[in-house]
């Protein structure tokens, strides 16, 4: 099987990837990564699932 080029995809559609292959490592270290980058420093894999979650959930203003 041919993994995508996580590098390539957005970080909408790599977020979208992560949710649907969960047990992927490569698109996950991928998704830290890039998170990371933005100066969110992670943990765990669940600071990522929550990271995610508040980026789904409505803004509240």
């Amino acid at each position: 099987m041919i993994k995508p080029n996580f590098a390539a995809m957005s970080n909408e559609k790599l977020k979208i990837y992560v949710l649907q292959h969960r047990d992927d490592d490569d698109a996950l270290h991928e998704l830290t990564v890039r998170v990371q980058t933005q100066g969110k420093r992670l943990n765990s894999i669940e600071e990522l699932k929550q990271v995610i979650q508040e980026k789904r959930s409505p803004q509240q203003t």
